[in-house]
């Protein structure tokens, strides 16, 4: 039994008459219930309506977002450049390009200033550093090291292990090796290791091996050599040598360890203030200098040891390096600690001015420069091409601009497959049969939606108009002098012959291939004209469709009148929901109204059967 409100906790029925009151209640409300049941199941239909024109809705959007780009020249009819050689330059065009060849010789490259300090970072040992000190980059440790010489086939041909101590200094390691080994001796040049052979050894050694794994130092970390290769001899000694100086920093170094005299405060480059803290590693203060507006590029030179700068920009304007701010306070010493200026503001380096790129361009082909031109970035315009220097050029390098038939044709088919798409799920809609459930079948959600919107006008309407806009023929203004004024002349068209109308009465198009690519090929302006031209009164065919689809599917749009929450289906829905309240209320009221009726007839039943039991029993007396 439904909850009602009209009813109390307890019904009792059939007691005393013996019928089945609450069954016939049922049936009785089995048969009241049919208006509302009909109004449920077109409330139900409703909201399939609602639904199938949101998807209507999303498949017509879908094709709005794909037109956005599509118009685009850049996208529409874009040029293909092809370079001779690209080691040299890279060139792309616009569309406004004109098809053309041309050669190009670079003669020199842009660059920017640069300045490059004198000094390195971490200090550069000598023989008589111990190993323990070697702690720029990693946390020595002693033990052992093998070395190895291998000849041509690979055999070894000596294997010396050495053994040293945190005290032990280079020296004494150099005296090692050159004590232990047949084949190499050691030598230390401005702080680098290198292991070369031994006079008389020269090109006897093919390679070398360092380190094993039974070593318990790490030798060839500390001194750079990770990375380094072997350089066979010949006439000259074979050797190894270290990537750096064993003194070498990396970024994690924090600035007051590389220095104690480092404080927070603030440096200026190129008129820009950077603010320093003591605690701040290399990699904080290199990340926070590139990240300012000072217009520069900061890096640290693993192999050299040193922290260089350039301007991004190219030309010869320098690089003012500056320690404090506006005032001279908060100075923090780090600028002479990096070596690039002392305390008195002098640069401890090399500035390199910036030079300008110049470029030479043959428009005939014969060889000699026909314009010269001069940049300060390695980025040159020319009639719409832009060219991308790389490299200086001793020979002429070919430029030819084109057409890109292919992605002209490929974009334009993908217009026509997204057409197709969105009118073939139109058409559908419009003539698919629902979907009747066999007896105790339920539906899919798909099924149900089948057949919903078959023969809606407005869905009609919308198929119609934008079958006409595919088909049909743009009336243009005078001035814009179109070459073309519909599908069918670039050869997109139904492709219906021979007395068949299928594809026009779907709205499908169809693309001529040979044809749509001629007119790419020699009118390619005219081709984007006839889909993205537009001004007060042209339009193109892409922008009929973007404008017709957008008031179809915008709030407020067609769409949204049909289904949205205050269109006709809306309203509909709302009014039948305000009447199904209400039939449920007079339903409930009538369920209460027969039960009242049934239990006024049981009690009269009871009383009548308690009075002939009275009657009986008193004749019995």
């Amino acid at each position: 039994m439904s909850e009602n409100s009209y009813l109390g906790s307890f019904q009792f029925g059939g007691i005393a008459s013996g019928l089945d009151t609450s069954s016939i209640i049922d049936q009785l409300m089995s048969v009241e219930r049919k208006p509302l049941e009909r109004l449920q199941n077109d409330f139900e239909k409703l909201q399939l309506q609602q639904k199938a024109w949101k998807e209507v809705d999303s498949k017509l959007s879908d094709f709005w977002d794909f037109l956005t780009t599509f118009k685009l020249k850049s996208n529409l009819i874009p040029k293909s450049v092809q370079v001779s050689d690209e080691n040299v330059l890279s060139a792309t065009a616009s569309t406004s390009a004109s098809n053309t060849n041309f050669k190009v010789k670079i003669n020199s490259l842009s660059s920017s200033t640069s300045f490059t300090p004198t000094n390195t970072l971490g200090n550069i040992p000598d023989l008589t550093t111990q190993y323990y000190q070697l702690n720029g980059r990693t946390t020595p440790v002693a033990g052992s090291f093998t070395l190895k010489a291998l000849d041509s086939s690979g055999n070894i041909m000596e294997n010396v292990t050495i053994n040293f101590s945190g005290t032990d200094t280079i020296g004494d390691i150099i005296n090692q090796i050159d004590a232990n080994s047949t084949y190499f001796t050691a030598s230390l040049n401005n702080g680098k290791l290198k292991i070369e052979e031994k006079a008389g050894q020269e090109g006897t050694v093919s390679s070398i091996l360092l380190g094993d794994s039974s070593d318990t130092s790490n030798f060839t970390e500390v001194f750079n050599l990770e990375g380094s290769d072997f350089v066979p001899g010949g006439a000259t000694a074979g050797y190894i040598e270290s990537t750096v100086h064993a003194g070498a920093i990396n970024t994690s170094k924090i600035l007051s360890d590389i220095s104690s005299d480092v404080s927070s405060g603030i440096i200026r480059i190129n008129g820009t203030e950077i603010t320093v803290s003591s605690t701040d590693t290399l990699g904080d203060l290199i990340a926070r200098i590139n990240a300012s507006n000072a217009d520069v590029i900061a890096w640290y030179d693993e192999n050299e040891d040193k922290l260089m700068i350039r301007n991004k920009e190219g030309g010869p304007q320098s690089i003012t390096i500056e320690d404090g701010d506006s005032t001279g306070a908060n100075k923090t010493n780090v600028l002479d600690d990096l070596s690039w200026i002392d305390t008195s503001g002098n640069y401890m380096g090399t500035i390199i001015p910036g030079t300008a790129a110049n470029v030479e361009i043959d428009l005939d082909g014969d060889g000699t420069a026909d314009l010269t031109k001069t940049t300060w970035g390695n980025t040159v315009e020319y009639n719409n091409v832009t060219l991308n220097l790389k490299s200086i050029s001793s020979n002429w390098i070919d430029v030819q601009v084109t057409q890109d038939v292919d992605a002209t044709y490929d974009k334009i088919k993908e217009f026509v497959d997204k057409y197709n798409e969105v009118i073939g799920y139109i058409y559908e809609k419009l003539n698919e049969e629902a979907v009747k459930p066999e007896k105790g079948e339920t539906l899919s959600e798909d099924d149900k939606l089948k057949g919903v919107l078959k023969g809606d006008d407005n869905l009609q309407n919308i198929f119609d108009s934008l079958r006409n806009m595919a088909y049909g023929v743009i009336s243009w203004s005078s001035d814009v002098n179109a070459q073309y004024s519909s599908l069918y002349e670039i050869g997109i068209n139904s492709g219906d012959a021979g007395g068949t109308y299928e594809n026009t009465m779907k709205g499908i198009l169809q693309i001529n291939e040979d044809k749509l690519k001629s007119a790419i090929q020699n009118n390619s302006e005219e081709v984007w004209k006839l889909f993205a031209y537009e001004d007060d009164n042209n339009k193109g065919i892409a922008i009929k469709f973007k404008d017709y689809i957008w008031n179809t599917t915008k709030f407020g749009g067609t769409i949204d009148q049909i289904s949205g929450t205050t269109g006709t289906i809306g309203l509909e829905m709302r009014d039948i929901a305000k009447r199904m309240t209400s039939l449920i209320d007079q339903l409930q009221r009538k369920e209460a109204y027969y039960w009242q009726k049934f239990s006024a007839m049981e009690q009269s039943v009871s009383q009548m059967q308690s009075q002939g039991a009275w009657i009986t029993s008193a004749f019995m007396k």
